[in-house]
């Protein structure tokens, strides 16, 4: 209550000083209208003059000085506020919904332009993000993907009598993957249904089919993973020989796979042998309707010697974990790594001692197609 008496008599208090402001400057034009009309012969219509000519000279200057400070003025106003509205949308996604599709596109062109200088590195960035923005519709993602290869020489009595075992043609491979996928939004089809595939292709082709889910008609495209079962042509024309029963036996001796989505084991319903490989399906009893899913698979198979090993991630995966496991006695591997990583983030990724490659990405994303590749030759 005392703050505004003490202020009321602030106020009072500056009114005698710009009085006595006033008479001064009164008085010092008085004075100087008198020296001047002593020595001069100067006349009031003369100091009457002088003082409107300088009035309108100092106000044009005032004028053109505030034009000036209110332009200035209102465009740092225009960038802060600018930046108070770029700083909202970016912290409140819920504001940026109420936009359509082009104006979030605009807004990132313009964010990403404000960051670069060079159109054409602008283009690249933009047609990146505008390629994964529409991917995202119905796309998915890996947070966990551990993939576990181990090779040997040692095969099981399930192998005797398969068409180039009698000629050492084979080395033997054991595979354990494990991964969680999570769909940003929308479905696929090979893993919407209750019955869930998986492929092994005869050729590289058709498993570059199953690997891109590009060709709707490949029944590669509908597994949920794909292998190269790498054999010999008389291997191949051995099971085309096989009735259904008989196949689905061998390819369960064989194989021996198992396959469990959200901990609920697969029964597998029928091996097909298609012209370009096999596709076998299983039957399992999870919720289709989740957004995310744990995947195990675990197989065993066959695979030529002086062939190529190919790790691909098809889809955006964080952490990856990829371990292969030899024998340095018996085998000579080579690794070529196209992890799109730069060199520096490359080293020391992986290490290899004693016969194991272990490639382990640290709190990074790795984005398709990327992967490893692995050369196995056996020693002489």
């Amino acid at each position: 209550m005392k703050k505004p008496d003490k202020d009321k008599k602030l106020r009072l208090s500056t009114l005698p000083a710009t009085l006595v402001l006033i008479l001064i400057a009164l008085l010092l034009v008085f004075v100087g209208y008198v020296y001047l009309s002593l020595r001069n012969g100067y006349t009031l219509d003369d100091l009457i003059d002088n003082i409107v000519g300088n009035l309108i000279g100092v106000l044009g200057a005032f004028l053109l000085f505030d034009i000036i400070y209110n332009k200035l003025t209102q465009d740092e106003y225009a960038r802060d506020v600018s930046q108070q509205i770029t700083k909202t949308l970016m912290g409140d996604p819920e504001t940026l919904d109420a936009f359509d599709n082009e104006d979030k596109h605009n807004f990132l062109v313009s964010t990403i332009r404000s960051m670069m200088n060079d159109d054409d590195a602008v283009d690249m960035i933009v047609g990146h993000m505008d390629q994964y923005m529409e991917y995202a519709k119905v796309s998915r993602i890996r947070n966990h993907f551990n993939y576990v290869i181990t090779l040997t020489t040692e095969f099981p009595t399930d192998y005797e009598g398969f068409p180039g075992m009698e000629e050492d043609r084979y080395f033997y491979v054991q595979e354990n993957l494990n991964y969680e996928v999570k769909y940003l939004s929308g479905k696929y089809e090979n893993l919407s249904t209750k019955d869930v595939k998986i492929g092994f292709s005869f050729d590289k082709m058709s498993l570059d089919v199953g690997l891109l889910e590009t060709d709707e008609e490949s029944e590669f495209s509908r597994c949920i993973f794909n292998e190269n079962l790498d054999i010999t042509p008389q291997a191949i024309r051995y099971l085309r020989t096989l009735p259904p029963e008989e196949m689905k036996k061998k390819y369960e001796d064989l194989f021996t796979a198992v396959l469990k989505i959200d901990d609920k084991l697969g029964e597998l319903k029928t091996v097909d042998l298609k012209s370009d490989g096999i596709v076998a399906t299983y039957r399992v009893d999870y919720d289709t309707s989740a957004n995310e899913h744990s995947v195990r698979i675990i197989f065993h198979m066959p695979k030529l010697w002086d062939s190529i090993f190919e790790v691909t991630l098809v889809d955006p995966t964080r952490e990856p974990k990829i371990t292969f496991d030899y024998m340095p006695g018996k085998m000579d591997v080579k690794m070529y790594s196209y992890l799109n990583k730069g060199s520096e983030a490359n080293d020391g990724a992986y290490e290899l001692q004693n016969g194991l490659f272990d490639v382990s990405i640290k709190e990074e994303w790795i984005y398709p197609k990327s992967g490893i590749v692995f050369t196995v030759r056996k020693k002489q």
